[in-house]
């Protein structure tokens, strides 16, 4: 049964197309990369000096380096920056025109639907003028909006940030294990495959170092939906563990040093979830507990026997929780409500955070990185 509620909620995602909806703000002029316009936005359009509000698409409008301070290749259409409405930034600081541009540093990342954002790494390519590379932020995500790699993107960087972002909607961590919905699905395994063929040898457009880059992961969620009722479940989970810290064995010996890992969030508590028994909400947050103690576990091994390892884990609950327990503050009139623009409601679907909670796991993997990339 969990297996069929799991694709239910992933079937609903796929034939809906994103919108990005409003964020509230506190200062008049967005800094770089902020966002500055789009369907449903009510912030202010106006720049600081240097950047120019900039439309990728209907949904989001960014804030980015002034024309002369970019290549000469094709940019996307500038719009007017006229509006004088109250904004917030979280960006600790601007970039006069007068500046060098910041420091590249690169987030790659891995994950399932609650991390995808529709990238081909064959396609267009991150760029300081177009972080995201493709498709423009927001991306094909499962939040109505941005999701919480687009917050990191665009909001919460210290300098640009260029996001390689492999996650792919319905991802198990090892399709042998655990099969997703489709068998065209990218697992996990697959999604590392990718960066293999594609950035991990540090290609000229995208020189990353151990320095500069830092890898996150956030799948589980499909493991555990499709498999918390099962006998064997202590077992697969060892099993997953394998396959999970041998990929980040992969990304450690290409370069990687620094990882944010986020655990499974409470989806026992999602508005399909919250529909079944008693006994299967109980099971399944059992099952969450489970394979976050067993990502703890695990992750001591692995910085133990790789020198130089920085691996952090952002419980994605305090961020789910804060808002499913007061949803009023945030914009939804109970915590099991969902709508397709995002921010209505908590949730985009019966399984998908939308909008503000996606921002509230970004704030907290910021927080847990403040000083370096956040």
């Amino acid at each position: 049964m969990g297996g069929q509620i799991v694709k239910a909620g992933l079937v609903a995602l796929l034939s809906a197309l994103p919108a990005l909806a409003a964020a509230t703000r506190r200062q008049n002029n967005v800094n770089l990369w902020g966002q500055c316009g789009g369907i449903g936005y009510q912030g202010s359009k106006v720049c600081v000096s240097g950047a120019v509000c900039t439309a990728y698409n209907d949904w989001y409008h960014q804030c980015v380096p002034a024309p002369q301070a970019t290549s000469t290749s094709a940019a996307p259409t500038v719009v007017p920056t006229t509006s004088t409405s109250s904004v917030q930034s979280t960006r600790t600081s601007a970039v006069p025109t007068s500046s060098p541009t910041p420091a590249l540093k690169y987030f790659i990342n891995f994950g399932d639907s609650y991390s995808q954002t529709g990238f081909d790494p064959l396609s267009t390519k991150p760029s300081p003028s177009n972080p995201f590379g493709n498709p423009p932020l927001p991306g094909w995500t499962a939040s109505g909006g941005l999701n919480w790699v687009g917050f990191l993107t665009s909001r919460y960087n210290t300098s640009t940030l260029l996001t390689y972002n492999f996650a792919y909607g319905g991802a198990t961590t090892n399709a042998t294990l655990v099969q997703p919905w489709r068998e065209d699905v990218l697992s996990l395994v697959d999604q590392v495959q990718q960066f293999t063929d594609s950035i991990a040898s540090k290609p000229s457009y995208a020189p990353w170092t151990a320095e500069n880059s830092l890898f996150g992961i956030w799948i589980g969620v499909n493991d555990v939906g499709n498999s918390w009722w099962k006998e064997e479940y202590d077992a697969l989970v060892s099993q997953i563990m394998d396959t999970y810290f041998g990929q980040l064995q992969v990304l450690y010996d290409a370069g990687a040093r620094n990882f944010a890992a986020l655990s499974v969030p409470p989806i026992h508590r999602t508005p399909v979830m919250v529909e079944e028994t008693e006994w299967a909400q109980e099971t399944e947050a059992a099952a969450i507990a489970k394979y976050n103690a067993a990502i703890a576990t695990r992750a001591a091994a692995f910085k133990a026997a790789n020198a130089g390892t920085v691996f952090k884990i952002v419980d994605t609950g305090v961020g789910f929780n804060k808002a499913l327990d007061n949803p009023t503050a945030y914009g939804s009139p109970d915590a099991k409500c969902w709508n397709g623009d995002g921010v209505s409601c908590l949730w985009f679907n019966d399984y998908h955070p939308g909008i503000e909670i996606n921002r509230l796991v970004a704030e907290d993997v910021a927080a847990a990185w403040e000083g370096s990339f956040f």
